[in-house]
């Protein structure tokens, strides 16, 4: 059985480095924190390189290292240090076209919301998820909002000009304040993506230009507007039964 004892192990030493989104994107390799969520990832057969416990050995054939609370904490990015730590390959996130319907995020900064839009994108079947300028998908708050469901979606970096060859073949919906009311409109060439856009400025101009069409959520009470995770779970189940 290995054990470490020291953060300043060099092993530990150079995997704090990836808290930094430069050596996730350098090395491919990310880390997932919990017991939890280092079970799902268990269970979806992901490359995982090395599993950090405190006491009991997850009964799973990768490495795995015994480590007191101090190494945990080094490598840890929560308040309360996990009992589990896995380092494992981040999935591939090349660029290809859908095979579902999917949906396009532009400028999402808050990692919570991007975790979101991953459970609840599968939750109502749009798989692929195409990031423009996203907040890191890799990082921990997001696959931890995601609840083990970042595992099961195509997460695509990409950039506005992939996007317009996709409008080509694709219909684009684009969530717009200025859009037509939801309730009024349908989409019948699947598969079709939904566009939803920045927290405080939502999509941009160029995007909206791109989308077959502009759709809006209409709310009483004076209430101006949702989140974009809460707009985007109510858009996609309004489509999922077009």
């Amino acid at each position: 059985m290995e054990t470490i004892q020291s953060k300043n192990n060099p092993l530990i030493k150079e995997l704090t480095k990836l808290k930094q989104k430069k050596y996730r994107k350098l090395l491919g390799q990310m880390m997932v924190e919990g017991e939890r969520n280092v079970k799902e990832l268990v269970s979806r057969h992901a490359d995982i390189l090395y599993i950090f416990y405190k006491e009991v050995p997850l009964k799973v054939e990768c490495k795995q290292i015994q480590c007191d609370g101090e190494v945990l904490a080094a490598l840890s990015q929560t308040v309360t240090t996990p009992d589990y730590i896995a380092v494992v390959k981040i999935p591939s996130m090349v660029f290809k076209p859908p095979s579902t319907n999917f949906l396009v995020l532009e400028n999402v900064a808050d990692p919570g919301n991007l975790g979101t839009l991953i459970r609840t994108a599968l939750a109502f079947d749009f798989k692929t998820i195409y990031m423009i300028n996203c907040v890191d998908a890799t990082n921990d708050k997001v696959v931890r909002a995601s609840m083990g469901n970042f595992w099961d979606v195509d997460l695509v970096e990409c950039n506005l000009s992939q996007i317009e060859e996709l409008s080509k073949k694709f219909n684009l919906i684009v969530a717009d304040m200025a859009g037509q009311s939801l309730e009024n409109v349908r989409c019948d060439k699947k598969p079709f993506g939904i566009v939803l856009g920045n927290e405080a400025n939502g999509v941009s101009e160029k995007m909206k230009a791109l989308a077959k069409l502009k759709v809006a959520v209409r709310m009483k009470n004076n209430v101006e507007s949702l989140n974009v995770a809460v707009a985007g779970a109510i858009i996609m189940n309004y489509f999922k039964g077009d």
